[in-house]
């Protein structure tokens, strides 16, 4: 088949991924939240991760001004916080249980996995800006992940 855009989406949808909300700084220094999938490990020397994040919009601005951001892995029962960043419009705070780690990013105090993000390198892709950084920090809790599948987050099971 000739590939199309819902084609290609559709397509992916098959790949189930895990679901991260990456925190950053507003301009006023106030946190900012936003909920990805497209996030991944890059290296283990130096320690990298990449996250790839649509080129136009808040979240974009914000990492390219502040250089840094945090990853956090969201656990199975997290699907409401989310969709609650998920969306392209006004963004709710960022939810009460986070801390500042040393550099100012905030991390959720209930994430899987929260990982403190310098950035390195930008690379323009398409439609998307992939943010390429080096880990300074990282926080590991048990429990089970969210998997985001055919437009839906589930559990593993």
């Amino acid at each position: 088949m000739k590939p199309t855009r819902d084609l290609f989406r559709h397509a992916w949808g098959k790949f189930p991924t895990g679901v991260t909300i990456i925190t950053t700084r507003q301009p006023d220094g106030s946190p900012y939240c936003t909920t990805a999938n497209a996030v991944m490990s890059v290296s283990l020397d130096p320690l990298l991760v990449l996250v790839s994040v649509g080129r136009e919009g808040a979240t974009t601005a914000n990492l390219r001004r502040e250089l840094r951001f945090g990853i956090n892995v969201l656990g199975e029962d997290d699907a409401g916080l989310a969709t609650a960043f998920a969306s392209q419009g006004q963004r709710p705070p960022p939810p009460k249980g986070h801390h500042l780690s040393p550099a100012g990013t905030a991390l959720l105090d209930e994430a899987l996995a929260c990982m403190d993000c310098r950035v390195v390198q930008q690379v323009e892709a398409g439609d998307h800006v992939l943010f390429i950084a080096e880990v300074d920090d990282v926080d590991i809790r048990e429990g089970a992940p969210l998997v985001f599948h055919e437009g839906r987050f589930k559990g593993l099971v």
